[in-house]
């Protein structure tokens, strides 16, 4: 009897450790970020787009309804989540080119691969969500793709303006945001998502928030968040805490359209309608399946998006970096290249770290024969 209540003795104390451990793990750990302050919380508040304490999208439902006779709209079953294509992640590096930012001049563009983007426009360097390690706060979970040719913090150029769509871990990295608090003039960034950027060690007057709709002037460039159909959060008790959207990015040289990630809905025949034609859009693509259809786009509401916005051009983003579905690395660019010749529709599809410009998009279909 002496040594079961020992058992018990120590077994408590092991639970209240346990218990104790992942209640710090999950309130301080860095990767976490971090709620928004006072401030913040109290514009979150008066946002219309805020309701019962989280934020909410403007569509209950996509337009679209899922295509039946798409092979990926049958709900997967447990085989698939077990035994995945043999090709749903790469098996070599994936071509790629080092950035070479003297390149990177005027009204020109590089891919750098998922949602990240340099732009050039008015001689101001954009970065969209850059992400240069995990998508994952666990050291073990979100490997990128291995490249042939890595672009690092070193090959950059001087970045004068980040922005970021929502505040997932494929999107908004700690540590590139950690690294870039010494490098980087000003980020723009979603209702909320100024709290996780501070913790990070970035000075909160480099910061400006936007709720939907709403258009900053920086260097002569208008940034306007934009809504979309997604979701936030980066633990277990923050979902929906922070905004997420899509940017429109107007110059004196360009009309520009980030899509960030989003479900199919009416929403981008209004964006277009109203703030379009865009000379070009950066669309996601990847991520897909019927589990989720509300959140991420197929191929074919890809082009659609595309077509809604007005855009002269689309490139395909958000895939070719992470493992975030169950299809194989390269069916998103297979797919939308094949419907956006379909309905006619032009299509770039640069080389990882290719810089280019709109007077000579690259089509090559560099992952053919990788």
């Amino acid at each position: 009897m002496i040594k079961f209540l020992k058992f018990v003795k120590y077994f408590v104390l092991f639970l209240i450790i346990l218990i104790l451990s992942f209640y710090l793990f999950l309130n301080y750990y860095y990767q976490f970020g971090k709620i928004p302050d006072k401030s913040s919380q109290e514009v979150i508040e008066n946002s219309k787009n805020f309701s019962s304490g989280s934020f909410i999208n403007i569509y209950d439902i996509p337009k679209f309804s899922p295509d039946k006779k798409q092979k990926d709209h049958i709900d997967p079953s447990l085989k698939d989540w077990f035994f995945p294509p043999k090709d749903k992640n790469p098996s070599n590096a994936l071509p790629s080119i080092s950035l070479n930012k003297d390149l990177l001049t005027e009204s020109k563009f590089s891919w750098l691969g998922h949602s990240t983007i340099l732009i050039n426009t008015n001689d101001v360097v954009i970065m969209t969500d850059p992400v240069f390690n995990r998508a994952s706060p666990i050291p073990i979970i979100g490997k990128p793709f291995p490249y042939q040719n890595e672009t690092s913090y070193e090959d950059l150029p001087e970045i004068d303006v980040v922005i970021i769509s929502h505040d997932h871990y494929d999107h908004l990295d700690a540590k590139t945001m950690i690294e870039f608090s010494k490098k980087v003039s000003f980020f723009i960034v979603p209702l909320g998502v100024k709290g996780h950027l501070v913790r990070w060690g970035i000075d909160p007057t480099q910061i400006k928030e936007l709720d939907w709709y709403e258009t900053y002037v920086h260097q002569g460039i208008n940034f306007t968040l934009t809504p979309a159909h997604h979701f936030s959060g980066r633990g277990i008790s923050d979902h929906n805490k922070t905004l997420w959207g899509s940017w429109v990015i107007k110059s004196k040289n360009l009309n520009l359209f980030f899509s960030g990630d989003s479900g199919y809905t009416n929403l981008f025949k209004e964006i277009g309608d109203t703030y379009g034609p865009f000379d070009l859009a950066f669309i996601e693509c990847g991520g897909y399946n019927s589990n989720w259809a509300d959140v991420h786009m197929f191929p074919y509401e890809v082009v659609q998006a595309h077509i809604d916005l007005k855009a002269r051009a689309f490139i395909p983003i958000s895939w070719a970096k992470f493992d975030l579905s169950l299809h194989s690395w390269d069916e998103p660019i297979v797919r939308v290249t094949r419907e956006a010749k379909k309905r006619e529709q032009i299509i770039g599809s640069p080389m990882i770290g290719e810089v280019f410009d709109l007077e000579a998009i690259p089509t090559k279909h560099w992952w053919k024969n990788y």
